[in-house]
């Protein structure tokens, strides 16, 4: 039998494999959609092999849209200007772990092919290791081992699930937001001035694998108020009161001072990263100099580095991301919203509805609370006993119904979905709501009903557990996966409730369809080339 633990990560690589598999099916059978899209030049001196062509076929269907920069700036360097749209954490670890991978295969393979290899190997172990972590993130939030379970289990074939598979930086995204959020509810690591620094690390991190990880950095800022509030402030005030001596009354201030140090260090720590690569990219594109690119790299189309000739170089704060979205995609405040982009505004609306829908009625539910920005009330009731003692009150009901843990996740799924709506390419919300937030998968895991089969009723499980003689040994939120799963597919790696179980209800029903349906559409279409999110 396997732990909760267990059956998820093997449940992650399981669901890796499947659309690995859905994939080649699809760009096997399936002719290729003609999308007049970025295409990297190849090297007309790359020697190919038949195990070239076999990965090509094997391999070829998640080299789709974005995956071309993705894999041309593993493979060339940031040689073009809108490759800048792409940030380099991904493509770095792609290179250099097919470097290693070069080292071996490199008689079977050529360096492009072994740079999908290494992709895949990539997004595979961070996928596994990113379900693991909101396992852990899950589980302290909810404060239940059944929902933290199934969210991470919805994780697993969530809408944009290809994304997380292809050469994209979905996984390593998630991961990096996940440990972030993770990071700062930590109470046992290095903490200096009530804040963990080493939460700078995954926030860095994730700012330079996503233009959208840059929102990471509010969660520290967030837990260094929250901490100040809560447990620094009223700790001063506590003393004051209390003090004799009035002529120490500076020495109160020094935990305060402290808090400060520590969230001005960690956030340094945290930005340095990007302000690295935006300096990157101005001495690349801004500062004329030879680029060196070989002959059939010097396309004329694109704006080659060492030019100093785009707008954006002469800005006061030359950034060269707005810009570049701005020229190259057509990015900005509303300008998506036309009649012919109606399909996609449809394709990205269940997840938009279930984020905005569910965190407006967490607000609704809980104004109190979020005026207080997720602050409890009696903050100055520090040292004294049985005085108003806070209690969670339970009069609203819902999503995350007076918990105050839930506020900063809520407002982040908010903050994130209203800037989808208004300025990106609407149907890039599925993936990436899908990467940077666990709220649609404690949502969906708080509405999702589980019916129960012949094997999961508790008196079934327990005559097995008192059968096979070590009921005594088995953890109790075992014993409630177990309930929820069955006896059967806790001995099953690869098969859980989400693709084994009838839902007892419509709205558990179109939970399970959406997951699994946008998995299996989303894989076949984006494998050969059409739209998708």
């Amino acid at each position: 039998m396997y732990s909760p633990r267990q059956k998820i990560i093997w449940f992650a690589f399981f669901s890796r494999i499947f659309v690995l598999l859905l994939q080649c099916i699809a760009n096997l059978v399936i002719p290729d959609h003609q999308a007049n899209v970025f295409i990297s030049p190849e090297d007309p001196s790359l020697r190919k092999t038949n195990a070239d062509f076999i990965i090509d076929k094997l391999l070829g269907g998640l080299k789709r849209w974005d995956s071309q920069y993705f894999i041309h700036i593993a493979q060339y360097g940031y040689t073009y200007e809108n490759c800048l749209a792409f940030y380099p954490l991904f493509p770095l670890i792609v290179r250099y772990v097919a470097f290693v991978l070069n080292s071996i295969l490199g008689t079977i393979f050529n360096f492009h092919s072994i740079l999908l290899i290494s992709a895949s190997l990539v997004n595979l172990v961070v996928f596994i290791k990113s379900a693991d972590m909101l396992h852990k993130l899950s589980l302290r939030i909810l404060r239940s081992e059944c929902k933290a379970y199934k969210s991470v289990i919805l994780y697993c074939v969530n809408p944009a699930s290809i994304f997380f598979t292809a050469p994209y930086s979905e996984s390593l995204l998630a991961l990096m937001s996940f440990y972030t959020m993770f990071k700062c509810t930590e109470n046992e690591t290095l903490r200096f001035g009530s804040i963990d620094i080493l939460s700078a690390f995954p926030a860095g991190f994730s700012m330079i694998s996503r233009s959208n990880g840059c929102v990471n950095l509010g969660f520290i800022l967030y837990t260094s108020f929250k901490n100040v509030v809560e447990k620094t402030f009223p700790e001063i005030v506590y003393k004051y009161k209390t003090l004799k001596h009035r002529i120490i009354l500076p020495i109160l201030l020094l935990p305060l001072i402290t808090s400060c140090v520590a969230l001005s260090v960690t956030v340094i720590i945290a930005v340095m990263p990007f302000l690295l690569v935006q300096t990157y990219n101005y001495f690349k594109f801004c500062i004329h100099n030879d680029h060196n690119l070989p002959e059939f790299l010097m396309n004329t189309e694109f704006v080659l580095p060492g030019v100093a000739e785009s707008p954006w170089c002469n800005t006061s704060v030359p950034f060269s991301y707005s810009y570049v979205q701005s020229h190259y995609w057509d990015v900005g405040f509303l300008k998506y919203y036309r009649i012919k982009q109606i399909p996609n505004f449809a394709l990205a609306s269940p997840i938009l509805f279930l984020i905005l829908f569910h965190c407006l009625c967490y607000v609704k539910n809980n104004l109190k609370l979020c005026l207080r920005f997720g602050i409890r009330e009696n903050i100055l009731n520090y040292g004294y006993n049985n005085r108003n003692i806070y209690r969670q009150r339970h009069y609203s009901k819902g999503f995350g119904a007076n918990d105050p843990m839930m506020f900063v996740y809520v407002v982040h799924a908010i903050f994130l979905s209203t800037f989808c709506i208004l300025f990106v390419h609407i149907q890039v919300s599925t993936r990436l709501l899908a990467s940077s937030s666990p709220i649609l998968y404690w949502i969906c895991s708080s509405k999702m009903n589980v019916g129960p089969t012949p094997t999961s009723d508790q008196n079934t499980i327990n005559e097995h557990f008192r059968r096979i003689g070590i009921g005594k040994r088995i953890p109790s939120h075992h014993l409630s996966i177990a309930n929820l799963e069955g006896v059967d597919n806790m001995y099953s790696k690869w098969n859980t409730f989400i693709i084994s179980r009838r839902m007892p209800d419509f709205q558990s029903r179109l939970i399970q369809c959406y997951f699994l349906g946008y998995l299996m559409i989303g894989t076949v279409l984006f494998s050969n080339f059409y739209p998708w999110t």
